[in-house]
C-alpha cells in the first residue's frame, strides 16, 4: 500500500512555479483505475485490481525545439493473482515511457528518445493499465498536400505486449526494426495506407489498407505479406487479406470483418491491424487460418456506447465481445469488456479514466 501512495502521490503533485512560468508548456495527467477477473480454460480463476496512471510534461517550443516526458505507473490495490495490470513478476511498476527531444522544421518533425507511435504492425495497444511505448528515432515529413510520410527506427520497447513490461525490452537483439509508412486522404473519405518493415535476420512486413467512410457506410479492404528473414527458416512466412463492411441505421451500425491467411503471419509489436482482431484472439501464427467476424453497436444514449462483436475462427475457440464504454465528460470515461473465449475460457474487466490538463 506504501508504493501505492507513493504513485498516486507523484502522478498528482505538479511544479506549479515551473510550470506557468513557460509559456506554451503542457503539463497533464490521467488517474487510472483497473478490475480483471479470468477464467482459464482449466476453470481455474484470477483476479486483480490495479490503480496508476501517468504523469507528463511538454517544454515550450523554442527555435522548432520541444522535450517531452512522460512517468507511467500500475500498482496493487490488494493481493492479486492476476498478472495482466503488472511487470513479468506479478508486481506493480513505475517506468518513465516517455522521454524525447523533438525538432520541429517547416513539412518536418523529427523525434527522438521513448515516445508513443501507432502504426499497422507497432502501436501502443492501450488496453490494460500502461501501453507500449518505443525507444529510437522518429522522421514525419508532410510536405506533400493530403500526404504524411513516416520514417523510424526502433530499437527498444516496453509495456503490455512486451514479455517485460517494466522494462524497455530490444527488439530483435541489437538490429532493432526500420519502418516506413505513407497516409494518404486526396480522395474525399477515402483513406490510403502502405507500412514496410525491416528487422535484418529476422523478418520483413508490408502491409496496406484502403478505408472509405461515409456516414452512412464503411468500405474497407487490406493486404499484407510476411517474409521470413532467419537463417534457419524458423519465423513467420505468409500473406493476409482482409475486408471490412458497416452499416449505419439510426442509432445502429451493423459490422462484418473477413481474414484468410496463406502461410503465417503475426500481429507485430501491439494488437496488429487486421480486421477481425477481437479483443484476445487473432489470426496470429496460425497456419492458413481464415476468420470471420459480426458485430453491432449501439450509440443512441448520450455518452453511451454498447457493442458486441463475434469472431468465428477456423482452426481456433471462437470468441464473443461484450463492450460497454460510457464517456461522463470530458475527464471521466469507464469501459467494461466481457470475453467468452468458450473452451479457453472468460474475462471480464473495468477500466476506468480521470484525465485532466494541469
Amino acid at each position: 500500500m506504501t508504493k501505492t501512495l507513493i504513485a498516486v502521490a507523484v502522478l498528482i503533485a505538479t511544479p506549479f512555479s515551473a510550470v506557468h512560468a513557460a509559456e506554451d508548456a503542457e503539463v497533464f495527467a490521467n488517474l487510472r483505475s483497473g478490475i480483471i477477473s479470468s477464467e482459464d480454460a482449466d476453470g481455474d480463476n484470477t483476479s486483480a485490481t490495479a490503480i496508476g496512471g501517468k504523469f507528463g510534461f511538454i517544454s515550450p517550443q523554442k527555435s522548432g525545439f520541444r522535450a517531452g516526458a512522460t512517468l507511467y505507473t500500475t500498482q496493487k490495490l490488494s493481493h492479486d493473482d492476476n498478472n495482466e495490470f503488472f511487470d513479468s513478476k506479478g508486481s506493480g511498476y513505475t517506468i518513465l515511457g516517455e522521454a524525447y527531444i523533438q525538432f520541429e522544421f517547416p513539412y518536418h518533425q523529427i523525434k527522438v528518445g521513448r515516445f508513443l507511435f501507432d502504426s499497422p504492425h507497432a502501436d501502443t495497444d492501450d488496453i490494460r493499465m500502461i501501453p507500449n511505448t518505443f525507444q529510437g528515432a522518429m522522421l514525419t515529413n508532410t510536405s506533400f498536400a493530403h500526404t504524411e510520410v513516416t520514417l523510424a527506427w526502433l530499437d527498444r520497447w516496453s509495456g503490455v505486449g512486451a514479455d517485460r513490461p517494466e522494462d524497455f525490452n530490444r527488439i530483435n537483439d541489437d538490429e532493432g526494426l526500420f519502418v516506413a509508412g505513407i497516409n494518404n486522404d486526396s480522395i474525399e473519405n477515402l483513406g490510403l495506407q502502405a507500412w514496410y518493415y525491416y528487422a535484418d535476420d529476422l523478418a520483413s512486413w508490408f502491409y496496406t489498407e484502403a478505408l472509405y467512410e461515409t456516414d452512412a457506410f464503411t468500405l474497407g479492404a487490406q493486404f499484407g505479406s510476411q517474409d521470413d528473414e532467419t537463417a534457419d527458416n524458423s519465423g513467420n512466412d505468409g500473406d493476409v487479406w482482409g475486408l471490412l463492411a458497416s452499416v449505419n441505421i439510426a442509432d445502429l451500425t451493423f459490422s462484418a470483418t473477413y481474414n484468410r491467411v496463406s502461410g503465417t503471419v503475426i500481429n507485430g509489436l501491439g494488437g496488429g491491424p487486421y480486421f477481425t482482431s477481437a479483443d484476445d484472439h487473432t489470426i496470429e501464427g496460425v497456419e492458413d487460418e481464415k476468420a470471420f467476424g459480426l458485430g453491432v453497436e449501439y450509440s443512441g444514449i448520450d455518452q453511451l456506447t454498447l457493442a458486441v462483436y463475434h469472431l468465428d475462427l477456423d482452426q481456433q475457440e471462437n470468441e464473443w465481445n461484450f463492450v460497454a464504454g460510457y464517456e461522463l465528460n470530458d475527464a471521466w470515461s469507464f469501459e467494461f469488456v466481457h470475453l467468452d473465449m468458450s473452451d479457453d475460457g472468460k474475462s471480464s474487466r473495468l477500466i476506468m479514466n480521470y484525465s485532466f490538463d494541469i
